[in-house]
């Protein structure tokens, strides 16, 4: 397991590392972006529904990941009162959500073998309605930072809010996926023959990613504020890591899957809300690798301790 989570943190430090070589440049974060929002992630969203068994249940699951999402969401707005406007928008941003499936569905499925990928995907449904587009409309009119949006006519408001939902690849193939789950629908078996080689690559794909996007801040203010950042995601992890293990009515290997996703890192459309209503897009980048650093560990730790089935 050790040499398992070591590949993983070795997959992230090789491209930051060549990055700096100049191997890579600047902007070529956006290339490995582009391959797992668009490629990998969808393929492995559809390898895990083809492969695994779909109990309804699962749905309990769903509604789960919406209200771990949503509901830190608030909590930081009350709590970060009194900061600066664009950095109350970092922290409403980057301390709610969770990275399920760029970062924690490559994550267990290496831990636990491709059937662990249901449960995240699951939980990631639920999660993906609010981090995919809700918390950016969320955070721009609590915060009041977009007059320009609030002044549009409520139709073309929607709209805009429908075509962010809409334009995430990952998120249709979600719900289409959940339409197949109760319509009981099976993906034809060339289909799964023809994906799997894209979905086998998500992990890889995926922490390339990350490594490409870091770049250290040089602002101490940005550094104070990505450490508050860590502490609200250290406590909601917690409360909703006990909330999984105690409250989900599944088994311990299931529930052993949502717990390790409660310690995910920042998700991928959090630093591009932060870099849109902010600007600080190294800072939104930072933060991301650090906290996937971060649950790398934890998750690694995790999932030796706990008693799974």
């Amino acid at each position: 397991m050790l040499f398992q989570s070591g590949a993983l943190l070795l997959a992230i430090i090789v491209p930051y590392v060549l990055k700096h070589l100049h191997v890579f440049g600047e902007r070529d974060y956006k290339v490995a972006q582009g391959l797992v929002f668009n490629l990998t992630l969808p393929c492995a969203i559809i390898l895990s529904f083809a492969t695994n068994k779909h109990d309804m249940r699962m749905l309990w699951i769903v509604l789960f990941g919406f209200f771990a999402c949503l509901i830190p969401l608030f909590i930081v707005y009350f709590g970060s009162r009194g900061d600066e406007r664009n950095y109350r928008a970092f922290q409403m941003l980057n301390a709610s959500g969770l990275n399920l499936g760029a970062f924690c569905l490559p994550v267990v499925q290496t831990f636990m073998g491709a059937s662990a990928g249901l449960p995240v995907i699951m939980l990631d449904i639920g999660n993906a309605t609010v981090a995919t587009a809700g918390s950016l409309t969320i955070t721009r009119t609590l915060l009041k930072m977009d007059e320009n949006f609030k002044t549009l006519p409520l139709r073309l408001r929607l709209r805009n809010i429908a075509r962010d939902f809409l334009g995430s690849i990952s998120f249709d193939i979600y719900m289409l996926m959940l339409v197949f789950m109760f319509l009981h629908v099976t993906i034809p078996q060339p289909i799964v023959t023809l994906i799997t080689p894209f979905a086998n690559a998500n992990a890889f794909c995926a922490m390339a990613m990350i490594g490409l996007m870091m770049e250290i801040p040089d602002n101490r203010k940005d550094r104070v504020e990505l450490a508050k950042v860590i502490a609200w995601r250290a406590v909601f992890g917690v409360v909703i890591a006990l909330a999984a293990w105690f409250l989900l009515p599944f088994d311990m290997r299931i529930r052993e899957i949502v717990v390790l996703g409660a310690f995910a890192p920042i998700t991928i459309f959090s630093t591009k809300f932060t870099d849109s209503l902010t600007g600080n897009a190294k800072l939104a980048g930072f933060s991301l690798t650090v906290t996937a650093i971060i649950s790398l560990v934890v998750m690694t730790a995790l999932h030796a301790v706990l008693p799974a089935a």
